[in-house]
């Protein structure tokens, strides 16, 4: 979170970071025009996005005003359960209806008679909140941990483990949320299955640990290797035992920090884009690392091409007396 805190912090915006917004913006447009400006038009739109989640968009033309959203993620059962169904229900009250084949969680929402969720009842506000339903799904047991650390409840677990994205060449990895009484630890265990990508992603995270120590108000981070899981984690079976795991990276969130609704919504949303932001950087170091050692090949070529071989031919010479002699 430190790299949105940064510029937080000295009053700038986070417009110059590499801050991916947390809803869809192909299905933040098609929202848009249905439920604010009032389009009725049938459509049947599939869209793909960052951490495995898929939505499919249907209005059908029988019905222009019924707008149904299919969402599919990775470990909905687990989510379900540890807070994501809470918090459909509070936002789309009565909205939920069975999902099509392949997809885990769907909602239908009427455009002329819109449900009224704790983001208001506008329709530029209901397509806000359902282009952004992946983050309210995922972020379900983010928030039914932080409602409880706010509140001095106690867990109801002593760990919540959620698989956010699948093990690839892309990277992956787990995420745990633990929560003690007076403090609540985020651990992403990163994991990727090319060596160079897990060599580049721990000298980010060493440098992501030390670069929040100069930003104001950032929560405390960790980094631990992969083999050196936090004590946490101690109550997780074979944590140590992945080879992919590149390492472990620990915020560790006090009540300042989930104190008001508005916080609270700001980093469950900043802990979820995460992965995704680790994901590009390493891309793009490696994109850089690969330009630079192009430009230093061209440079070495350009001296190369320009460079005059001395003839391997013996001259003649001649010293001032009119003696000769052959240089060799």
């Amino acid at each position: 979170m430190a790299w949105a805190a940064k510029q937080q912090a000295s009053g700038g915006s986070t417009a110059g970071l590499i801050h991916l917004p947390s809803e869809n913006k192909i299905l933040l447009s098609a929202l848009t025009s249905r439920l604010h400006e009032g389009k009725r038009e049938p459509c049947e739109l599939k869209i793909s996005d960052f951490n495995d989640v898929t939505y499919k968009l249907v209005v059908p033309p029988e019905a222009p005003n019924m707008i149904t959203l299919n969402v599919a993620l990775r470990d909905w059962n687990n989510l379900k359960s540890n807070g994501a169904q809470a918090a459909l229900d509070e936002a789309f009250p009565s909205c939920e209806t069975s999902p099509e084949t392949g997809f885990d969680v769907a909602i239908v929402v009427n455009a002329d008679g819109l449900p009224k969720g704790p983001w208001g009842s506008t329709g530029e506000a209901c397509a806000r909140e359902m282009a952004d339903i992946a983050t309210l799904l995922v972020g379900g047991p983010f928030r039914a941990t932080f409602k409880n650390f706010a509140d001095g409840k106690a867990a109801a677990k002593d760990c919540v483990q959620v698989n956010q994205h699948k093990a690839t060449a892309d990277g992956g990895g787990d995420f745990y949320i633990c929560q003690k009484a007076d403090r609540v630890t985020v651990i992403f265990a990163v994991d990727f299955a090319d060596e160079t990508d897990k060599a580049v992603c721990r000298v980010f995270l060493q440098e992501f640990v030390e670069a929040q120590r100069s930003v104001n108000n950032a929560p405390p981070c960790n980094y631990s290797r992969g083999a050196e899981p936090p004590m946490e984690l101690s109550s997780i079976p074979n944590i140590d035992q992945n080879p992919n795991i590149a390492g472990f990276l620990s915020f560790t969130l006090f009540k300042n920090h989930v104190e008001t609704r508005p916080k609270m919504l700001n980093t469950i949303k900043l802990l979820i884009s995460f992965t995704t932001y680790l994901q590009y950087h390493i891309k793009a170091t490696k994109t850089y690392m690969h330009m630079r050692m192009r430009a230093k090949v061209t440079g070495l070529l350009q001296v190369l091409n320009r460079a005059t071989q001395t003839g391997t031919e013996e001259k003649e010479k001649k010293t001032f007396g009119g003696k000769t002699f052959t240089r060799k």
